[in-house]
């Protein structure tokens, strides 16, 4: 991970804890808002991610999103990664308009997020519309057992890894043709 100082620096209020988001999401539910709630790493927060929060936002009352906590984001994409910590990342969501509230996710799985939370939409881009994919389909069905919908947004697909990989290319290739 990037070594950034002071870190606790980087607070926002809207940035709370799973105990705090049940309560206010019961709440919020009470007065007939819909809560949809997108889950993921969000490693490097780029243009994929604003409009998928952008086009999630339009399609309830309160967003909420879920960060995969760091230990969770490595065993998944591996060593390297997260680049960012699970509080930064939460931050620089936290400050994306679209977004009401943030939560850390420490759980492998977005199931534990969704049950305990209990979001009226869960909410995911297109490219998981037909996914056959186990883990896409314990969500649909997580989503599906506390009387919530799954709803998919129609961004284009922008991947955190592609670009990662652009950049190490673009790197290398630089890097390569100076010595020549």
């Amino acid at each position: 991970m990037l070594e950034i100082n002071n870190q606790a620096m980087y607070k926002l209020d809207n940035v709370i804890s799973y105990k705090k988001a049940v309560g206010l999401i019961a709440k919020l539910k009470s007065q007939n808002k819909k809560v949809g709630l997108c889950h993921g790493g969000f490693d490097l927060l780029h243009p994929g991610h604003m409009m998928h929060f952008e086009s999630a936002r339009k399609l309830c009352d309160v967003l909420f999103i879920s960060v995969t906590s760091d230990k969770f984001v490595t065993l998944r994409k591996g060593a390297g990664r997260p680049v960012y910590t699970d509080k930064l990342r939460a931050y620089m969501i936290a400050s994306v308009r679209f977004v009401d509230y943030v939560v850390i996710s420490d759980f492998e799985t977005a199931i534990e997020p969704i049950k305990l939370l209990k979001p009226d939409y869960y909410i995911k881009g297109p490219d998981y519309i037909k996914s056959k994919m186990p883990a896409i389909a314990a969500e649909r069905e997580a989503v599906t057992s506390i009387g919530g919908a799954i709803k998919y947004t129609d961004d284009p697909k922008l991947a955190t890894t592609s670009i990662i990989n652009y950049i190490k290319e673009a790197v290398k290739y630089t890097k390569d043709n100076r010595h020549n």
